[in-house]
């Protein structure tokens, strides 16, 4: 666990409302990442508003879920703000994110745009869903994960890996991956 990753924990129970954020033209981490951290965050914390407030959508990742309804304008301002697996503002899908209140970026690309009010960039992970899986297992006796959230952020694991096959797959994301797997 890094110090980031206890900040971003202590303001996701800081905040009532929560809206998450991924890239347009969405692949499996893009998705997977946004959906199994809202299921952890939905299952961890019921008493919360989580949404996921995206513009466009995957044919081919739709066996992950539908993605949750267009909010006014209004209820951006009082939320934090989650973007995930996006390394500049311009390929956010929804631009409504710079309306929340605060923003937390995570993500795995080599950082070309410094945006949000905190920042948890690792560019050597194969992906954002395995940073994902890092920051359940580093709080695991706090959060809960169950099967639906578990199969999206491996989705996005295989998906961004080249199926556990690029040059950022270490040891530590197959153990990582174990982790995922082994909830079902």
């Amino acid at each position: 666990m890094n110090e980031t990753m206890k900040i971003i924990l202590d303001k996701i129970k800081a905040y009532d409302k929560i809206l998450l954020f991924r890239h347009f033209r969405p692949d499996g981490d893009a998705i997977g990442s946004t959906k199994g951290l809202a299921g952890i965050l939905r299952l961890t914390f019921p008493e919360k508003k989580i949404y996921l407030q995206n513009n466009d959508f995957s044919d081919y990742l739709a066996f992950l879920g539908e993605e949750d309804s267009p909010l006014c304008d209004e209820e951006y301002a009082d939320a934090l703000g989650i973007v995930l697996d996006t390394g500049t503002t311009k390929r956010i899908s929804n631009q409504k994110y710079s309306l929340c209140k605060e923003i937390v970026k995570i993500d795995h690309h080599i950082p070309l745009e410094n945006y949000g009010d905190y920042q948890w960039v690792e560019e050597h992970r194969s992906s954002t869903c395995e940073m994902i899986a890092a920051f359940y297992d580093a709080f695991k006796e706090e959060l809960k994960i169950d099967k639906e959230a578990a199969t999206c952020i491996y989705t996005g694991m295989v998906t961004d890996s080249g199926r556990f096959r690029f040059r950022e797959v270490s040891g530590e994301t197959m153990r990582l991956a174990r982790v995922i797997l082994d909830q079902g």
